[in-house]
C-alpha cells in the first residue's frame, strides 16, 4: 500500500509521539549519570514537547476531516482504518492533556528515584501512541493492536521500581490483560465470520441484514468483545486487578492508569459502540447499560470501606466507569467525552495531592489528611476542589453539569431504570468524598500536618485547580469538545 498525503496527516499525533519516544530512551542511554538533574530535565521536556505537538497540531486542524489508510470497498464509501474527524479530536485532546499532566507530574523531584527516567518516559509515551490510535481507529484489528500498545507498557510501568508489591501489581495486571485479550479476539473472529469484514462501518451496515441464526452469534460476538474491554477499563466484574495495581504501582503512574490508560480504554469502547458492533437499537447497548448500573454501584460502596487514598481514588474511578458508560449506553458521545474530560482533570488533581502527601507520609491513610485545611490551607482547597467535582457539588458545576448531562442522554433514551440507579449513586459518591474532605477539617491528633511542595508539583496542581474552575464557570465548553 502506497501511503498518501492524507494518511501521513491521520497519524501525525501518533508519530511524534512514537519519535519522542525513541528520543527520550536514546537521551537516557547515551547521557552520563554525571548529571541526574539535567538528564531528567531534558527527558521531560522531550516527553513534553512531543504531547505538546500534539495539542498544537489539534488547535491548527480541529475542524478537519482526514481518513487514512483506505480502501476501495466493494459497495459504498471507502474502508478506512483510521479517521481523524471532530470525535477523534475531542478524545485526543483529553489523552494529550492527561499525558502532559502525568509528564507534569514525574518531573525531577518529584518521580520516585527508583524509577528509571529513561524507561518511564518511553513506557509513557509508547501508551500514549497507542491510546491515541485507539481513538482513531476505525477497523478491529487496528483497535486490537492499538489497545495492546497501551496496555503492555502500562504494565511494564507498574514494576518499574522493581520492588515485590509493583511485581505482583503489574504481573495481575498483565495476566488479567491477557485473558481479555484472548476473549475480544475470541469474539472479533466470529464478528469476522459472521460480517466478513473488520471494518466498522461494513459491520455496522451489514448486522441488520444477517439471518436470525447469524444474529444471535453476532450478538455474542459483540459480547466477548466489550467483555474483553470491561476487563480493560475494568467495569464489573471485571474489575479485581485494578485496586491492588494502583495500590502496588507508584503514585505517578497509579496517576497514568486512572487518567491515560482508562481514558483510552473508553475512547476504544466508545468507538466500537458508536460505529461498530452496537449500533442503535442493538442489544448490546443494553448490556452496556446494565454493566454501567452494577460498575457504578460496586465501585461506590467499595470505596466507601477504603481507609487508603490511592485506593479510595481505585474504587472511585471504578464508579467512574459506570457513569461514563451511562451516556455510552444510548450512544450519546458528547456527554462522554465532556464527562471523560472533567474526570481526567480532577483525578489527575487528586493524585497530584496524593502523590504530595505520600513523600511525607507514606502510609497513604486518609488520616494522614486530618487537619490539613490548617497547615497546608492551599493543598487542601485545591483538594477539596477536585473531590467536590468528582462528587458533582456545587461549587464544582464542572463536576454537576457532566453528571446532568449522562442523566439526560439516559433520560431521553427512556432508561429510566438506569437514571433510578445513577441518582442513588451520586448520593453514595456524596458520602464517599465528603468522608475524606471531612478529615481535612478534623484537628490532627499529633503535630499539625505541613509539607514542602516542590515547584513542579505546585505547577501541575495548580494548572489541575485552575483548568477545574475555568470548566466550572464555563461548563459548556467541555461538551464542544468533539464540536
Amino acid at each position: 500500500m502506497t501511503m498518501t498525503w492524507m494518511d501521513w496527516q491521520a497519524i501525525a499525533v501518533p508519530l511524534v509521539l512514537a519519535l519522542g519516544a525513541v528520543a527520550a530512551l536514546l537521551v537516557d542511554a547515551f547521557w552520563a549519570d554525571t548529571n541526574r538533574e539535567l538528564k531528567h530535565v531534558t527527558v521531560s521536556l522531550v516527553s513534553g514537547a512531543a504531547i505538546v505537538f500534539g495539542l498544537v497540531f489539534l488547535i491548527a486542524q480541529h475542524n478537519s476531516y482526514r481518513p487514512g489508510f483506505c480502501r476501495a470497498a466493494v459497495e459504498g464509501p471507502a474502508e478506512c482504518s483510521l479517521v481523524y474527524e471532530p470525535l477523534t479530536v475531542g478524545l485526543w485532546a483529553v489523552l494529550l492533556i492527561a499525558g502532559l499532566g502525568v509528564v507534569g507530574l514525574s518531573t525531577y523531584q518529584l518521580l520516585d528515584h527508583a524509577i528509571p527516567v529513561g524507561e518511564y518516559h518511553f513506557l509513557l509515551l509508547s501508551a500514549l501512541t497507542g491510546a491515541t490510535v485507539l481513538a482513531a481507529a476505525r477497523d478491529l484489528a487496528t483497535v486490537v493492536i492499538a489497545l495492546e500498545v497501551v496496555s503492555l507498557p502500562s504494565f511494564a510501568m507498574v514494576a518499574l521500581r522493581r520492588d515485590r508489591r509493583g511485581s505482583e501489581a503489574a504481573m495481575k495486571a498483565f495476566l488479567v490483560s491477557v485473558l481479555s485479550t484472548a476473549v475480544m479476539l475470541f469474539g472479533i473472529s466470529y464478528l469476522y465470520g459472521v460480517t466478513g469484514s473488520l471494518y466498522l462501518q461494513t459491520i455496522v451496515t451489514r448486522l441488520p441484514g444477517l439471518d436470525p441464526d447469524l444474529r444471535r452469534v453476532a450478538f455474542a460476538a459483540g459480547l466477548f468483545v466489550l467483555v474483553g474491554f470491561g476487563f480493560k477499563i475494568a467495569a464489573v466484574p471485571f474489575h479485581g486487578w485494578l485496586p491492588d495495581t494502583y495500590a502496588g504501582a507508584p503514585v505517578e503512574v497509579a496517576a497514568f492508569l486512572a487518567v491515560v490508560s482508562k481514558s483510552a480504554g473508553v475512547a476504544g469502547l466508545l468507538v466500537l459502540v458508536t460505529f461498530g458492533v452496537a449500533p442503535s437499537g442493538s442489544e448490546l447497548r443494553t448490556v452496556v447499560a446494565i454493566l454501567a448500573a452494577v460498575t457504578m454501584t460496586v465501585g461506590n460502596l467499595a470505596a466507601l470501606r477504603q481507609r487508603e487514598a490511592v485506593r479510595l481514588l481505585a474504587w472511585s474511578s471504578i464508579g467512574q466507569v459506570g457513569f461514563l458508560l451511562a451516556p455510552l449506553a444510548v450512544g450519546d458521545a458528547q456527554a462522554v467525552v465532556g464527562y471523560l474530560a472533567a474526570y481526567v482533570v480532577v483525578t489527575l488533581g487528586a493524585f497530584g495531592a496524593v502523590a504530595v502527601v505520600q513523600r511525607h507520609r507514606p502510609s497513604g491513610l486518609l488520616a494522614d489528611y486530618r487537619g490539613m485545611i490548617r497547615s497546608e490551607p492551599g493543598l487542601a482547597a485545591a483538594l477539596i476542589l477536585f473531590l467536590v467535582i468528582l462528587a458533582g457539588l456545587p461549587p464544582g458545576l464542572a463536576g454537576l453539569f457532566t453528571k446532568f448531562a449522562a442523566f439526560q442522554a439516559v433520560i431521553d433514551a427512556d432508561l429510566l431504570w438506569l437514571a433510578l440507579v445513577m441518582a442513588v449513586n451520586v448520593m453514595i459518591g456524596l458520602a464517599v468524598y465528603l468522608r475524606w474532605i471531612a478529615e481535612l477539617f478534623r484537628l490532627p491528633a499529633d503535630d499539625p500536618f505541613s509539607v514542602d511542595i516542590e515547584t513542579p508539583a505546585v505547577t501541575v496542581l495548580s494548572a489541575c485547580a485552575g483548568a477545574a474552575v475555568v470548566l466550572s464557570i464555563l461548563p459548556s465548553t467541555l461538551f464542544t469538545l468533539i464540536g
